[in-house]
């Protein structure tokens, strides 16, 4: 004898879907994880980048300015590049405009690959350098602009402008030393310890990226004449 599945009636199925309407709904809003979550799992942290999260301390135009931002310490931290914690406690990553430091070490990457390219290139720019001597120099720049970084607080003003091949962000940086204001980008490129070469920007003073850069290259041509840091 063959035996048939019974067909669900009209009714039952309205009931089937309405029952399940009801479940599903006491689960959102008593906060009972559905079937996909997992109660136990962490929840995962992700880096603050809105400016709602980073409220500036006052706006200059185009630009963000915060004032006593203060150094983290990671490892990914260099001579142009590094951790800051933004007044309201904020941690993001941030880069310089117009100055690149060398690299202050030989990486290995995944895959195999290496940053011996980049370091060579870095080197050539400096004329007859070594790669070895790039990396000293890289070194040097790396432990000067943190130290001055952990010196005192100091401003950054940003427009919250990804670099293209990271999390990191542009900006400007400006620091106090014997009671004078600096930019770390000329204190880098008049010690011999950056090139430059990157994104340039206007200042948010109003001064244009042409004219900052002019005074750059009149900082590094007084450094190559005086032949510091990867000028020798």
């Amino acid at each position: 004898m063959s035996i048939r599945a019974r067909t669900p009636r009209p009714r039952e199925i309205v009931w089937s879907l309405l029952l399940l309407v009801i479940v599903l709904a006491v689960r959102h809003f008593s906060g009972v994880p559905g079937p996909s979550t997992k109660p136990d799992a962490k929840p995962q942290t992700r880096a603050v980048s809105t400016e709602t999260a980073a409220a500036p301390t006052r706006k200059q135009g185009e630009w963000s300015v915060y004032s006593g931002c203060t150094l983290v310490d990671h490892k990914n931290n260099d001579g142009d590049s590094f951790l800051v914690r933004l007044p309201n406690g904020t941690q993001r990553e941030y880069r310089l405009y117009f100055v690149d430091t060398p690299e202050s070490q030989f990486k290995r990457y995944r895959g195999s690959e290496t940053n011996a390219q980049r370091i060579s290139e870095q080197a050539r720019y400096f004329g007859k350098l070594s790669s070895e001597k790039a990396v000293a120099v890289g070194s040097e720049a790396k432990q000067f602009a943190l130290s001055a970084l952990k010196a005192a607080p100091f401003d950054l003003m940003t427009k919250n402008e990804a670099v293209f091949d990271s999390a990191r962000h542009y900006a400007h940086v400006e620091i106090t030393r014997n009671g004078q204001r600096q930019r770390l980008d000329e204190m880098l490129v008049e010690r011999g310890f950056a090139r430059i070469h990157t994104k340039g920007e206007d200042l948010p003073d109003g001064t244009s990226a042409a004219s900052h850069k002019q005074k750059l290259r009149a900082l590094e041509a007084r450094a190559k004449q005086q032949k510091l840091g990867a000028w020798q």
